[in-house]
């Protein structure tokens, strides 16, 4: 999984608070079905923004299209708005778990 499992993550801490959220992984046919089912949607993702690794940005209104490095192929049916909540990679890497990093801040979380 790597550091772009962090939204995976999150999400399951998200769960065990009690907060509602929907677990996607790569399913880009349910990322598309949730996309059209709400109007707004926040998504928590692993991003590349050259940013400090575990930092995190906050976009409203987001759009996937250029300058943003985004690994999902997330097609738009109707006018939804998003808010992406990115977390930095440290890297991608085929390995079992996250980086030391981004584990010192969700623990600082």
């Amino acid at each position: 999984m790597g550091d772009d499992g962090i939204g995976i993550v999150l999400g399951h801490i998200l769960k065990k608070k009690g907060i509602n959220c929907i677990i996607c992984e790569t399913d880009t046919s349910l990322i598309n079905d949730i996309l059209n089912k709400y109007n707004d949607i926040i998504i928590v993702d692993a991003v590349d923004f050259n940013l400090h690794p575990g930092s995190t940005i906050i976009i409203p209104n987001f759009e996937f299209n250029p300058p943003y490095k985004f690994h999902h192929d997330i097609m738009f049916y109707k006018n939804t708005k998003i808010t992406l909540f990115g977390i930095q990679i440290d890297s991608i890497s085929i390995n079992i778990g996250i980086s030391q990093n981004l584990r010192t801040n969700l623990k600082n979380t």
